[in-house]
């Protein structure tokens, strides 16, 4: 759906598919179209079927109730704030949202170990703003070059080995980690969540994506088929037709923004307009809270202790020693009740444990068939409950 302001036309477009391996869809996506601005989420939910579903449903309820998006007066108000009030909304929103979700696990046993990733963008002209956490990503797309550039981090064990040094690209895609992260939603009270600020140029794509995307498609084929089409609906639709050509192992989610000059406006020069300097995405840290909101009820069961594994001369293990030192606890956590298929690995386990320092990283196929429940599409629309 086209959005215009300032000589700029954003065209968006978010869909998701359940995949070929899954019986649910546990990601949720959504656009909140203004007149000059996208706000665009991509929820990728954990725990078990319905934990994940209802953890990135919850996610997305409290960024809309967060960022007061009611009704067309107040997407006017939002539009007004400064980048700062708007990145402050973003994180603030998202801080809710875990809470709500821990809440909501404690008062539900049987939803208890919900969590999700959340990547939350704004767009507004040509800048950009982003608040992230979690293992779902945010792409910036060159229109000129079809250079592709991660804005986001992933708050993975993977990529925590990949960023000190330990492993290879090479041997990161194949961890058998890969689906372990150390920060998600619903995980612990004080939640870090990253900010990232950038800018666009005209006929930029930026593409925000859920794992079970990545898994299956590079980051340069992510680059030539978000361009491959002028309009984002059709783009983000082959860009997830080739997951599920490749397997489909996990949920597939993709929104796409379009940055176009608004030929209605002829005097609109994006070169002029904005012209400046060309500068790194800048990256914010958030304030964690500092006195519980929660209503916790006790526990029954014993505390279990853990003792702290002991040192090894191998990378790795000094990395995983290292997390050890804050006390860290994992559950493993599957996409379902059951076993999962064969040749599917369950969705990301969750390290409990608080954050390290911040990890920084340098700078068309056969489409699904109908019916299948958890698929969704739209420009401009809700797609958390598609069609089925």
């Amino acid at each position: 759906m086209p959005h215009s302001g300032d000589g700029i036309r954003l065209r968006s477009s978010a869909r998701t598919s359940v995949g070929q391996v899954r019986e649910n869809n546990e990601d949720s996506v959504h656009l909140w179209p203004g007149d000059q601005f996208v706000l665009a989420v991509v929820a990728d939910g954990m725990g078990g079927a319905a934990a994940g579903e209802e953890a990135s449903r919850m996610a997305i309820e409290a960024i809309q109730a967060g960022m007061s998006l009611r009704n067309r007066d107040t997407y006017e108000a939002i539009n007004g704030l400064s980048d700062d009030l708007v990145a402050d909304r973003l994180r603030t929103s998202i801080e809710q949202a875990n809470l709500s979700i821990m809440q909501r696990s404690i008062d539900e046993p049987d939803l208890r170990g919900m969590g999700t990733t959340v990547t939350l963008a704004f767009v507004r002209g040509i800048e950009v703003i982003i608040a992230h956490v979690g293992d779902s990503r945010a792409y910036q797309v060159d229109g000129a070059t079809t250079r592709i550039r991660q804005i986001t981090s992933d708050h993975s064990f993977v990529e925590a080995l990949l960023s000190a040094g330990h492993i290879t690209p090479e041997q990161a895609e194949d961890h058998p980690m890969r689906n372990v992260l150390y920060r998600a939603l619903g995980q612990a009270e004080e939640l870090d969540v990253d900010i990232y600020k950038t800018r666009l140029e005209i006929g930029d794509r930026l593409v925000l994506c859920s794992d079970g995307l990545t898994r299956h498609v590079k980051p340069d084929e992510i680059a030539q088929l978000s361009l491959s089409d002028e309009n984002p609906s059709k783009a983000s639709q082959k860009l997830i037709d080739l997951a599920n050509e490749r397997g489909g192992e996990d949920n597939v989610s993709v929104i796409i923004v379009s940055v176009e000059r608004d030929n209605s406006n002829p005097e609109a020069d994006m070169k002029s307009d904005f012209a400046a300097e060309d500068e790194d995405t800048l990256v914010l840290k958030d304030k964690p809270f500092s006195r519980s909101a929660l209503q916790i009820q006790p526990d029954p069961s014993p505390a279990k202790s853990q003792d702290d594994p002991s040192q090894d001369s191998d990378p790795e293990s000094r990395t995983s020693s290292y997390f050890s030192k804050h006390k860290m606890q994992a559950e493993r956590v599957s996409d379902s009740d059951d076993l999962p298929p064969k040749n599917c690995p369950a969705r990301s386990t969750v390290l409990q444990f608080p954050s390290p320092d911040r990890i920084t990283i340098p700078a068309d196929g056969e489409t699904q068939p109908e019916g299948r429940p958890g698929e969704g599409d739209g420009e401009g629309h809700d797609t958390r409950a598609p069609e089925q």
